[in-house]
C-alpha cells in the first residue's frame, strides 16, 4: 500500500506537469496579426503618429499590426471596442488626454470607464498646445491678444479642431481665468481650423504644435504661447504659458497604448517593453520629431498618476466650456 504522503506529492507533481504542458501548448505571443484601434482619420498627426509606432515595435517583426481607424466621437467609439475585446493582446488602442482622461466628462453615457476596463501600456509620445494668430490680425504676442479681446470682447474669434478637443478646452481656461469674451469657433479638424486663421477668417487658433509649424515657417501665422512645462525643441523662442503667467493651464495630450483590462501579465509585461524600446530608436525619435511631437516612454503607472493629477482641471474646462453630449 502507498504511503499517503508520497501519493500527495505525486499527484501534485502530475498536476503541476499537465499545467506545464498546457502552458508550453499555447503558442507565443503574437501568433497573429495585431490590430490598434485608432480614434481619429487616418493621415492626421495622431494616426501617423501611430503607424510609426507600428514600424519601431519588434513584435511587428513577427506579424503584422494593422492600424483600424473607427473615427468618432472624440476616440471614444475606438475605445468602446478595445474595452468589449478580447484581453488577447491582439486589440490595443490608441489612448490620449481626450478620450481617457476628458471623455467621461464629456459624455455622461460613456460605455467605458478607463480605470476599469481598460489597462494602460505606456506613454509613447506627447503633444504641446499652441496658442497663434492669424498674421493679417496684427497680433505679435499673448498680452497684444489679451489687450485686444478686453478692448473688443466678442469681437474677435479663435478656432479650434473641434468641440472638446484639448485645444477647445485649455483655451476655455484661459478664457475663464481672465474673463475674457472670445468666440468659438469650430471646425471639423485641424487642417479647416488652421486654414482659417491663415486666411484671416478668424483672429486666433489653438492646436497641436505640429500641424501649425509649416503655416509659421511660412509666415501666414504667429505663435504667441505654447502649454507645457517647458518650451517646445520647435519653437524655443515661443514662451510657455506657464512662464506668461498661467501655469495652472494644461494643454498637453499624451499618447499611449492601452488594452483590455483584464490582458494577462505576460502579455501586458512584454509590450510594455517592446513599447520602451521602441520609443528609444532614432528613426521614430525622427518621426516624431517631424509630427511635432515630443517622444518619450511614460510607464504605465506614470500614466495613470498623469491622469488623476488632470482630472480635476479637464472636469473644470467642460463645465466651463458648457461642452456636453448626453
Amino acid at each position: 500500500m502507498m504511503d499517503p504522503s508520497r501519493r500527495k506529492i505525486l499527484v501534485s507533481s502530475a498536476a503541476a506537469l499537465a499545467l506545464s504542458s498546457r502552458a508550453w501548448a499555447q503558442p507565443a505571443y503574437p501568433s497573429k496579426p495585431i490590430r490598434i484601434v485608432v480614434g481619429f482619420p487616418a493621415g492626421g498627426a495622431l494616426d501617423v503618429a501611430t503607424r510609426a509606432l507600428t514600424q519601431a515595435l519588434a513584435v511587428g517583426a513577427l506579424h503584422p499590426i494593422v492600424v483600424d481607424n473607427k473615427v468618432g466621437a472624440g476616440g471614444t467609439i475606438a475605445l468602446t471596442e478595445v474595452a468589449r475585446a478580447a484581453p488577447d493582446g491582439y486589440t490595443l488602442g490608441l489612448g490620449t488626454t481626450s478620450n481617457l482622461v476628458i471623455a467621461p466628462y464629456l459624455y455622461p453615457r460613456l460605455a467605458y470607464k478607463a480605470e476599469a476596463d481598460l489597462v494602460s501600456l505606456g506613454e509613447f509620445a506627447q503633444g504641446q498646445s499652441l496658442v497663434y494668430a492669424s498674421t493679417n490680425s496684427g497680433l505679435r504676442t499673448l498680452s497684444t491678444a489679451i489687450a485686444a479681446m478686453r478692448k473688443n470682447p466678442g469681437k474677435l474669434s479663435f478656432a479650434s479642431p473641434g468641440t472638446g478637443t484639448t485645444a477647445h478646452l485649455s483655451f476655455e481656461m484661459f478664457k475663464a481665468r481672465d474673463k475674457l469674451f472670445i468666440v468659438h469657433v469650430p471646425y471639423r479638424g485641424t487642417p479647416q481650423a488652421m486654414n482659417a486663421v491663415a486666411s484671416g477668417e478668424v483672429e486666433l487658433g489653438v492646436d497641436a504644435i505640429g500641424p501649425v509649424l509649416p503655416l509659421i515657417r511660412a509666415g501666414r501665422v504667429v505663435p504667441l504661447a505654447q502649454s507645457g512645462e517647458r518650451r517646445s525643441d520647435f519653437l524655443r523662442d515661443v514662451p510657455t504659458l506657464k512662464e506668461l503667467g498661467f501655469a495652472e493651464i494644461v494643454g498637453t495630450n499624451g499618447l499611449s497604448l492601452v488594452a483590455p483590462a483584464a490582458l494577462g501579465d505576460p502579455v501586458r509585461t512584454l509590450i510594455q517593453a517592446e513599447l520602451q524600446k521602441a520609443v528609444e530608436q532614432q528613426e521614430f525619435l525622427a518621426h516624431m520629431n517631424n509630427l511635432g511631437l515630443q517622444a518619450a516612454f511614460r510607464t504605465a503607472s506614470e500614466v495613470r498618476d498623469g491622469m488623476k493629477a488632470q482630472q480635476a482641471f479637464w472636469a473644470r474646462a467642460v463645465r466651463h466650456s458648457g461642452a456636453t453630449n448626453d
